[in-house]
């Protein structure tokens, strides 16, 4: 419903009018973030953590929901390097932009890792019986490798390239470090939820693969089919006036 009214709102400013519509939509979105943040506590617990009803983890859903601030973040930065040589839009992605951006993927990956540290460091140092299998099915076999390339690939290498001002800065750097960091956030879902159905080792079927393709395919068509209907550019908008001089 939320996102209904402020798609809805955001083509409506896009036309000129005296009405203040920015107002409106900074109305909708803080509660609406707040609402965000409960109903993806309730989803990461209802259809993710109790797939092993006798495991629990009080930060999980919280790390759900960073898991996928970081994804917009990301998808958004290689979106908007997609799209950096249209005008008008181009005059929004400069490097001091993209550094904007940069910083707060950085955050988000940051965070991300503490959280899944914390986790797994309090896990480790109770040794509750409950508790422990749920990291010892991750940690054999294949599932090892693949936890070890998410602290390579998921934290380690975008969290020292993400320091770098050159690399924010440069529009195929950040969108290639945007790009290792979504595929990372698939396998790191992956990673979560595939042991919960095979507990006795390493196993992918094809529709834990295909899934993610189709559902998301339908999502981008249905994204790509927006972003041609619409201005680049927000119209009649007062932040994109405030962008445009950060950007100088």
């Amino acid at each position: 419903m939320l996102a209904y009214f402020l798609n809805r709102w955001s083509a409506a400013q896009d036309v000129p009018h005296t009405q203040d519509i920015s107002r409106r939509l900074r109305a909708i979105s803080g509660p609406g973030l707040v609402l965000y943040a409960f109903a993806m506590s309730f989803a990461a617990i209802d259809w993710a953590m109790s797939l092993e009803p006798h495991w629990y983890s009080t930060i999980y859903p919280a790390g759900f929901g960073v898991g996928q601030v970081l994804s917009a973040f990301a998808f958004g930065i290689a979106a908007a390097v997609c799209l950096r040589r249209r005008e008008p839009f181009a005059r929004l992605v400069t490097p001091a932009n993209l550094n904007d951006l940069g910083n707060l993927m950085l955050a988000f990956v940051m965070l991300w890792a503490y959280m899944a540290f914390s986790q797994f460091l309090l896990i480790w140092s109770a040794n509750i019986r409950e508790e422990v299998p749920w990291y010892l099915a991750r940690e054999h076999g294949a599932w090892a490798a693949v936890a070890i390339g998410l602290i390579a690939l998921h934290f380690a290498l975008p969290f020292v390239l993400l320091l770098s001002r050159r690399v924010k800065r440069d529009p195929r750097l950040i969108g290639e470090v945007a790009a290792v960091i979504l595929v990372m956030r698939l396998v790191d879902l992956l990673w979560l939820l595939v042991p919960g159905f095979h507990r006795r080792g390493f196993a992918l079927r094809w529709l834990d693969l295909v899934a993610p393709i189709g559902f998301g395919g339908i999502w981008l068509s249905a994204f790509l089919g927006q972003l041609r209907a619409r201005p680049l550019v927000p119209q009649n908008d007062p932040a994109v006036e405030e962008a445009l001089a950060h950007a100088h």
